[in-house]
């Protein structure tokens, strides 16, 4: 499955009506933040995936922008929620025992795809993963787990 994208519009739909007025209030145009934002939330998701994969022997994936697994779509607008809370002050008040509770979610979820206990959606990973690894040995692919003997 293709990985998806994360968006400012997709993000609008997960806030309350209240805090997309507050983050108006603060930002008349917090499209590029918040798109920078996703991207970066995007990149730390990778990371995982990457750890993930590393330990896997693959190889790991690069200029991902901001898609991400399917799987941590959920998990990675929860996190964003959390860092426009940083770069959006009027934001902060929002932040009660539910939100906590998903970013704890966020946070184990991330540390089960770096640790290989959640499912990173390899088959979406190869579009951004490079087509030379370095994993290789006299020009032959070792440790190649992608094929059966």
């Amino acid at each position: 499955m293709s990985w998806v994208s994360l968006t400012f519009d997709a993000l609008q739909t997960r806030l309350t009506s209240t805090e997309l007025e507050a983050l108006l209030a603060e930002s008349p145009n917090p499209e590029a933040k918040v798109s920078e934002v996703l991207e970066q939330v995007a990149q730390d998701i990778v990371s995982r995936v990457n750890a993930g994969r590393r330990k896997r022997g693959l190889a790991g994936v690069s200029i991902t922008g901001a898609f991400v697994p399917p799987g941590a779509q959920r998990h990675a607008y929860s996190l964003a929620r959390r860092v426009l809370s940083d770069s959006f002050p009027s934001l902060a008040e929002f932040n009660g025992d539910d939100r906590k509770l998903s970013i704890e979610a966020a946070e184990d979820y991330l540390d089960d795809i770096a640790n290989n206990n959640a499912d990173s959606d390899d088959t979406g990973a190869t579009a951004y993963a490079p087509s030379s690894s370095s994993l290789r040995y006299g020009g032959a692919p070792i440790m190649d787990f992608s094929t059966q003997p």
